[in-house]
């Protein structure tokens, strides 16, 4: 046996028990939740000290007294740990493992160094010493799901206790249980296809690291009761969807197949590109200008096998790539543009399958809202001369008036130095039904002359491929520098239920780019390449359609 480090500890602990405020006591949470211990820990020569049954007995483990005032803890595992004063070692399942200090009696309670205790127990255990906080936690063991088409049955299991909370969020229809005080990390998958009823797929991360919260949520295609139903011995529960029978079979796919990959040109104006899937999966789109593509990313599906660039008849797609590894989640459909045009994403369920459709349309068919940024009482960027209102006012009519020339249905947001509620302009739009939303800014630094150049701004996916041909039009309109089209999180692009765009023409307090913006054939030049973008992307970049070429 080691020497004692601090012969004195039973009497020190003792007298701390006793006379707790001369003694900054140690903050315990518990499920990420701060709990009242007796005796609350103490940090003693640098060692957490504490009473380890009164820790345990909370994470479902067993205690009792053995010979010589020794503690035995029984895990839910049945892993069994015997402690006993004197001893500056303790066992689990008979072997025997060092402690930093010896464990003693202290008012008929066996104290030892926590940590090591805690940690055999098989709990997550987390020291802050700076503010003098302990907390112990769980992990997930398991998650399965046992499914048919009638219902599911999603068991979590946890090593030690823990409790879960139900909540439902719709847009998409999901239900979702917290696990607080739980570690998911470490499981060897982060979810389950099911593609089963009402479940399309079950899903799990770490919420929050501090305090902990596990998060397991189940996809659903609809509104459907879910429930959940802990266990008896308190080791986490599960979500019942639907009318569960307890016959269900256990569902082990982890990751979606991409099946097929198909092109077809119906017309000389329409492309379709379709990706099938042996489920449905979530995905991202990508529109980018140099070279010109379209990148669809499927992060939870593998392709049968790669497929090399394939050409693609019609105007609009040049090839179409497939790139990813057999039964490893991460594949990547890249279409190699001839020119970018309007397209959308639609969703299929049998077969199921994601769609890139590419349609050009006529400029005259459109609904479009250009909004002149700020106005009235909200100047917006100042120059030393110009106010960035008028700048967007007087460029904004122009391209209402270009875009009525071609035919487009044209709405000006605000038709004069008039001041407009922010949320009111996206709300417009939306009110008539607007195939496109464009509001015209100039930028500003908060130190004059050190910004320059073009830029434009989107919020949603399907705005993106809109910004870029915008946004090449301009760049190339005004010869500024590019500062590239960008995501940004601004009411108007993000409220806007259309395509949505948001154009910095130039910095309005760098003295360069206001005498540019001051003369009147630099804002038309504006005006036309706006007006030219909204065309290209409707129309495509290759020629204009004449009135009756679509049949409408």
């Amino acid at each position: 046996m080691q020497q004692r480090p601090w012969p004195m500890a039973a009497i020190l602990f003792a007298a701390l028990v006793i006379a707790p405020p001369g003694h900054a006591a140690v903050t315990v949470r518990l499920h990420g939740q701060v709990t009242d211990v007796s005796p609350a820990p103490q940090l003693t020569d640098k060692v957490l000290l504490g009473a380890p049954a009164s820790i345990v007995g909370r994470l479902g483990c067993r205690f009792m007294s053995g010979d010589g005032h020794s503690l035995i803890i029984i895990t839910p595992s049945e892993r069994r740990i015997v402690l006993t004063p004197g001893s500056d070692r303790f066992t689990v399942d008979g072997r025997p493992l060092p402690m930093p200090g010896e464990a003693f009696m202290a008012a008929d309670r066996l104290i030892c160094p926590l940590i090591p205790v805690l940690e055999a127990v098989g709990a997550v255990v987390r020291w802050d010493p700076e503010v003098g906080r302990l907390d112990v936690e769980t992990r997930i063991a398991a998650i399965e799901v046992h499914a048919d088409e009638q219902g599911a049955r999603i068991d979590v299991r946890s090593e030690l206790a823990t409790s879960g909370t139900l909540a439902h969020m719709d847009g998409p229809e999901r239900s979702y249980v917290d696990l607080p005080g739980a570690w998911v990390k470490g499981l060897e998958h982060e979810r389950t296809l099911v593609n089963l009823g009402a479940v399309l797929r079950v899903r799990w991360g770490q919420f929050e690291q501090d305090p902990a919260i596990a998060r397991v949520v189940v996809d659903l295609r609809e509104r459907v009761d879910v429930r959940w139903e802990p266990r008896a011995d308190g080791l986490g529960g599960s979500m019942i969807v639907g009318d569960v029978q307890g016959d269900e079979p256990l569902i082990e796919r982890h990751v979606a197949t991409i099946t097929r990959l198909l092109t077809s040109t119906p017309g000389e104006d329409t492309t379709l590109v379709t990706v099938e899937l042996s489920d449905p999966v979530p995905f991202e789109y990508k529109t980018y200008a140099d070279p010109p593509r379209v990148v669809l990313e499927l992060p939870d599906a593998a392709p049968i096998m790669p497929i090399a660039p394939v050409a693609v008849d019609g105007p609009f797609v040049a090839t179409a790539s497939l790139d990813g590894a057999r039964g490893q989640a991460g594949a990547t459909l890249t279409l190699a543009m001839r020119q970018l045009v309007h397209f959308e994403v639609v969703e299929s369920d049998h077969p199921t399958a994601v769609t890139i459709i590419f349609r050009r349309g006529r400029i005259a068919d459109r609904r479009i809202v250009i909004d002149p940024g700020h106005g009235g009482r909200d100047s917006g960027a100042r120059g030393t001369r110009l106010l960035e209102k008028d700048v967007n006012l007087d460029v904004a009519r122009q391209v209402a008036r270009l875009l009525m020339e071609m035919g487009a249905s044209v709405v000006l947001t605000r038709e004069s130095d008039v001041f407009v509620d922010l949320y009111e302009r996206p709300r417009m739009a939306n009110r008539i039904g607007a195939d496109l939303f464009l509001s015209v800014h100039c930028n500003a630094m908060p130190k004059p002359n050190t910004g320059r150049g073009t830029e434009t701004y989107y919020y949603h996916d399907f705005s993106q491929c809109l910004a870029v041909v915008v946004h090449q039009a301009l760049v190339a309109a005004l010869g500024r520098r590019d500062n590239g089209v960008r995501w940004a999180n601004f009411c108007v692009t993000r409220e806007s239920e259309m395509p949505a765009v948001l154009v910095e023409l130039m910095y309005l307090n760098t003295d360069e780019e206001e005498a540019l913006l001051a003369r009147p054939e630099v804002r038309t030049a504006a005006a036309e390449a706006i007006a030219e973008g909204l065309r290209q992307y409707v129309e495509g970049t290759a020629r204009t359609l004449e009135p009756g070429e679509m049949g409408m």
